[in-house]
This record gives structure tokens, sequence and C-alpha cells, in this order.
């Protein structure tokens, strides 16, 4: 369901790598022009291969999930940014799907008003290049872990990417099912590995954090 557009919704935008660096005053033209509120309840599709078009969204409030097939790419919170790496390719059909975890309100930004952002502020078309490029070393890092040898490898490997900006501290912020699907084993492996890392020595657990050691 679309909502009318807000001209604070500026604010959240402002709140994302990519328009960080935006004219506010621009911005706030753009979204009145081409942007429109979706609201999506728990376990509505948000975009499939069957319902997509190029656009950027921003989630508002609420949690979603992007998968491919029954993999896991990611987790999307509020401030995310969704759709960016899909607005300028030939590629014909969507490849993925994203789905509400709970009520869900989004922003989504027509292709035509991020041509007119691009084209008039170069400080956000950095960032968007930015932006692009930290999605191919976020990729990579998947592919790094679906290809790693063991269960072990692929957890420690997880662990430590999603701690960069923690310390040693990991906070779990999916659940055990989506973490096995994730890292490409089964939930009884995944069990197993924390169980044997943490009798290790090599990680402590506190309820969904973990320290690694």
């Amino acid at each position: 369901m679309s909502k009318q557009i807000n001209p604070d919704i500026a604010e959240y935008f402002k709140k994302t790598d990519i328009f960080a660096p935006c004219g506010e005053e621009l911005l706030r033209e753009v979204l009145e022009k081409y942007a429109e509120i979706k609201v999506f309840q728990k376990g509505e599709t948000v975009f499939s291969k069957e319902n997509f078009k190029p656009c950027i969204c921003v989630i508002l409030e609420g949690t979603a999930i992007v998968r491919k097939g029954v993999t896991v790419i990611s987790r999307l919170e509020k401030y995310s940014v969704y759709g960016a790496a899909f607005l300028y390719n030939d590629i014909s059909v969507f490849q993925n799907t994203v789905t509400a975890l709970s009520p869900l309100k989004a922003a989504v930004l027509s292709k035509d008003g991020m041509d007119i952002i691009l084209k008039n502020d170069s400080a956000a078309a950095l960032a968007y290049i930015k932006y692009l490029s930290h999605r191919v070393t976020f990729l990579n890092d998947k592919i790094e872990g679906y290809t790693a040898q063991s269960a072990e490898e692929k957890l420690m490997r997880y662990l430590k990417k999603s701690s960069e900006n923690q310390g040693s501290q990991c906070e779990i912020q999916v659940s055990m099912k989506e973490l096995s699907q994730i890292l490409d084993i089964s939930r009884a492996s995944l069990y197993r590995v924390l169980d044997s890392l943490e009798q290790s020595g090599k990680i402590r657990r506190e309820n969904k954090k973990i320290f690694i050691l």
C-alpha cells in the first residue's frame, strides 16, 4: 500500500551513506516528486522477480530479509538502503526476494528521481559509487565464506566480519535458522560448531552476543 510522501522523509535519506552528502534542497524536491511511501505487513513480499522495478528503497521502520532462493543474503533494518545495485544494469529479471520480517514502512525513490540527483550533485554521485564498491567487497566476502572448507571456518569468518566495528564482540542479529542459511550449513552443524568453538576457548557466548577470544 502506498502513502503520500512527507517532506520530512528527507531526514531518513540523509542518514544513509548514499544520500548523506546530498544537498537537502535538491533531495527534498526530488523526493516530493519521485518518491512514495509503501507499507507492508509481516511476511509480505516487498520485492521479487515478479514484482520489481528499478528504484532505491530506504527502510523507515521495521526489518526485512533478502534471499536468493533459500540462501539468506542480508538483513535490512531502519536506514538500510536496497535496490541501488540493480538501478543501472541490463539484467531483465530481478534475482532476489525481499520479505518483511515485521510490519514495514519504506520510502521508494524511482530511477528517474535518482537520475536527477546523480546529474546535479557530484557529492551524492561519489557516495553512490563508494556504496557500490562496498557492495562488491561485501559480495566477495560472501563468496569467500561459501567456499570456506569447513563449517568452523565459515562461522569464524562470519563472526570476525560482523565484529569489525565492535572490537571482539559480535551480536548476532539473525536467528540460528537464518544464520545456518547464510553460512550454507545445517542448523545441527551450526550448533555443534558453536559448542566446539566455545569449549576450545575461541569464543564466549552471552545470549545473542559472541565474544571472539
